[in-house]
């Protein structure tokens, strides 16, 4: 049987790690942002909405590029069918479970929290009954299975409300004080995640963390072609941390 390191080293071949936070980039979802601005305007109108209850990290993986190969997977794992639908979802349980082993821990210290006890994903709105992510995170990814606990479930009106942060958007299992780990796939306004992120907090969680396999970028939106170009300058390996300009030792 192979490794997760085998089973995810081809995606290194495409993969392309985020920019850190800076001038042009947004502080939180690592999409582009205007001049002058900290945010981009999706992530600064969840904080306006969602005040306390934003995530207190948002990680991508990767930037996944409107019609790349990278987001392109990440469509397949959910709407291909048979052996093709199973080959994306075992890869990208890998590229998941291979991230977490070496920078989980990392986003714990950057939330100043030593670990996080429950893991849980983002459910969907459109009427998913058994939504491929949240096989991936409670039966396939040995570092999520044992602390994986289904939290979250969508409003009946969910699906109206489109990309807009909603603090009633999921209805949240109540917590104890518990730091969350947030899984989703797909991260294009964020206001998904950012809306079940507020609905655990208001349940009770501690810290929220959002993992989220692919940062989405359109190249014919804005500056968004340039953050892209600048992001590819650096050659994607698995130790490099997603929130420091460093390398783990271990790959």
């Amino acid at each position: 049987m192979a490794t997760v390191g085998e089973l995810s080293a081809r995606y290194a071949n495409f993969l392309v790690h985020p920019l850190l936070p800076g001038p042009g980039v947004c502080q939180i979802c690592r999409g582009t942002a205007k001049p002058g601005y900290p945010h981009c305007r999706p992530c600064q109108e969840a904080r306006r909405v969602l005040g306390v209850g934003v995530a207190d990290a948002v990680v991508p993986v990767s930037l996944a590029v409107k019609s790349g190969q990278y987001a392109n997977e990440l469509w397949r794992y959910k709407n291909a069918a048979g052996a093709q639908q199973q080959y994306f979802r075992t890869g990208l349980a890998a590229v998941l479970w291979h991230f977490l082993a070496l920078h989980e821990s990392c986003i714990a210290a950057h939330c100043e929290i030593s670990a996080f006890d429950v893991v849980t994903t983002v459910p969907s709105t459109s009427g998913r009954a058994d939504h491929p992510l949240r096989t991936m995170v409670a039966d396939m990814i040995g570092a999520t299975r044992a602390r994986h606990r289904d939290l979250l479930k969508p409003a009946a009106d969910a699906p109206t409300l489109g990309r807009t942060a909603s603090a009633s958007r999921y209805a949240a299992a109540g917590l104890l004080g518990e730091n969350v780990l947030l899984i989703d796939d797909t991260w294009t306004s964020g206001q998904h995640a950012q809306s079940a992120a507020a609905a655990l907090k208001a349940a009770g969680a501690g810290t929220v963390a959002v993992v989220v396999l692919g940062r989405h970028l359109n190249l014919t939106f804005g500056e968004t072609a340039s953050l892209v170009e600048q992001a590819r300058l650096r050659s994607f390996s698995w130790g490099v941390c997603a929130l420091r300009h460093w390398q783990h030792t271990r790959t």
